[in-house]
């Protein structure tokens, strides 16, 4: 009993950190409108991979070790913030070009989304402090391995339920159309905010 309301209360607790807009939400909202389920899909399990990465990595006291050494963790951060500057220039460069799918780039361009997904979330140490925050507060002192796992499981599942959500409700035949029609203003607003999560990640203290 005492097993199942530790992982009912992570599960809360992850789902308000991962239902949180940030870069991750934004690359899979724009893979939905812009480039259809299956490609939104591969960014969204990237995404929940790199979750289950900080997940894993706060089992092992990453997120401590970010606390003890604020060095390592600023030189991680600034680099995540680079990368999400770098990737929001990108996409502001590509409002004003086509998109052109074709067929034999399909393969490759799901490979592609999900290490876009996987580094846009890897990109952000401070999940790794907040998975350890809400694993210390919730998980018991003498936890066994089992219990971490299927907590580790549970954070996995609730950001998998998140994205395909997302990826479900944006991927409309609507919603492409409308991505399609207003692709110059999206793909600008899109990259914008990316830029705007990195250069916040950069300047917050």
């Amino acid at each position: 009993m005492e097993s199942i309301t530790t992982l009912i209360t992570l599960a809360g607790i992850a789902a308000m950190g991962i239902m949180t807009p940030g870069p991750d939400f934004v690359a899979v909202s724009h893979a939905s409108v812009a480039a259809g389920r299956a490609q939104a899909s591969s960014v969204a399990v990237g995404v929940v991979l790199g979750n289950g990465i900080w997940v894993g990595a706060a089992l092992f006291g990453v997120g401590v070790l970010f606390t003890l050494f604020p060095t390592f963790f600023i030189g991680f951060k600034v680099l995540g913030g680079a990368y999400l500057i770098w990737m929001g220039i990108k996409m502001l460069r590509a409002a004003r070009t086509k998109l052109v799918a074709t067929p034999d780039g399909i393969e490759r361009s799901l490979h592609r989304g999900a290490l876009k997904g996987l580094s846009t979330t890897l990109a952000n140490p401070k999940a790794a402090i907040y998975y350890a925050s809400a694993l210390s507060t919730v998980a018991p002192a003498d936890a066994s391995l089992q219990l971490l796992l299927l907590m580790l499981l549970t954070v996995i599942g609730v950001a998998t339920l998140w994205f395909s959500c997302v990826v479900f409700l944006l991927s409309t035949p609507k919603a492409s159309a409308m991505y399609q029609r207003f692709k110059l203003y999206l793909e600008s607003l899109f990259g914008s905010l990316i830029i705007v999560f990195g250069a916040r990640q950069l300047l917050q203290q």
